[in-house]
């Protein structure tokens, strides 16, 4: 059986993996837009009991792949999640999902031994462990070409769809060969991969921002819903080395979208910097604003998975959403 994938990030990558390694030939079409250039989180810690399945599902996918390359894909994480104290009753029942999810949770009297500081009255704090982690999708996808099974086109993909064939064109030439195309464009190129072949999804494209503080160490990660902010360790070979001083470089953001089609917008808003760094500084004292960087992303309009059939009727087209 012959593949054919359309999108070199993260999805891309681990589908041709898993397919790779269970003899199927791969053809992965990577236009190398948007990568990213570190760890990323996987958490269990959600709303949803159908959401926390499939990130369960998804974990174990992260241990396969971490056995079978002798890497470590995933490295655990302790968290803290900051809530209003009138918020604590609906939590309570969220902390049973986790718990069945495998987590462990507490709630916690004294955030100040974690280097975090009170930043409003009435402050719930919960302490979790195996519950998330951060997952090394650079050193994943470094290993994409090591695999005979996998053949990699570098370029920009360009899909045509009949009612009886797929046309897959990339730097002007037509790829041959597939029993199944599937689209897994990173950032916000699925809809526009879909969209120019004619093909219906329900997706909004984003502009997601992130700004990066020098700050003193952490080694867990924060969900904040008291100042709406989130905040992790960068997941570098550097964590090991600033923490050596008591240091840390910290990743934070307020988690919002910003509908805008892919390229319209340049640079990192001046408004966010301001507001998560005020926001960062409240919670964890001095920290020093020394990066930013900005992407663009999708999401369904109702910030659900989409699943199911889309478009016109082609059993042999997929797109993983």
């Amino acid at each position: 059986m012959d593949v054919v994938i359309i999108g070199g990030g993260i999805t891309g990558t681990v589908l041709t993996h898993l397919l790779a390694m269970r003899s199927v030939h791969v053809t992965l079409v990577d236009a190398g837009l948007q990568k990213p250039r570190y760890p990323l989180i996987h958490s269990k810690l959600l709303r949803f009991h159908e959401d926390i399945t499939l990130s369960k599902i998804s974990e174990e996918v992260y241990l396969e792949l971490s056995r079978k390359l002798g890497i470590k894909v995933l490295q655990p994480m302790d968290s803290i999640t900051v809530i209003p104290s009138e918020c604590y009753s609906d939590t309570a029942k969220l902390i049973n999902l986790w718990h069945e999810a495998g987590a462990r949770v507490k709630v916690i009297n004294d955030i100040g031994k974690y280097g975090l500081k009170k930043a409003a009255n009435n402050e719930v704090y919960i302490l979790s462990s195996d519950g998330d982690n951060l997952v090394n999708y650079v050193q994943l996808m470094r290993r994409i070409r090591k695999y005979n099974n996998v053949r990699y086109v570098e370029g920009k993909a360009r899909v045509n769809v009949s009612n009886d064939s797929v046309e897959v064109v990339v730097n002007d030439r037509t790829l041959h060969g597939g029993d199944y195309y599937i689209i897994t464009a990173g950032g916000a190129w699925n809809s526009t991969v879909a969209r120019d072949a004619g093909l219906r999804v329900p997706l909004l494209p984003y502009k997601c921002q992130a700004a990066a503080f020098l700050s003193r160490r952490i080694n867990y990660i924060l969900y904040d819903y008291v100042l709406d902010i989130y905040m992790r360790p960068l997941g570098s070979t550097m964590d090991h080395v600033l923490g050596l001083s008591g240091l840390s470089i910290v990743v934070g953001g307020d988690g919002n979208s910003k509908t805008t089609e892919p390229g319209k917008e340049e640079g990192v808003d001046r408004e966010f910097l301001n507001e998560v760094s005020s926001k960062v500084m409240s919670r964890l004292g001095n920290a020093f604003l020394i990066g930013s960087r900005f992407g663009y992303c999708e999401v369904t309009p109702d910030m659900r998975p989409a699943v199911g059939d889309s478009g016109p009727e082609q059993p042999s087209v997929y797109g993983w959403l």
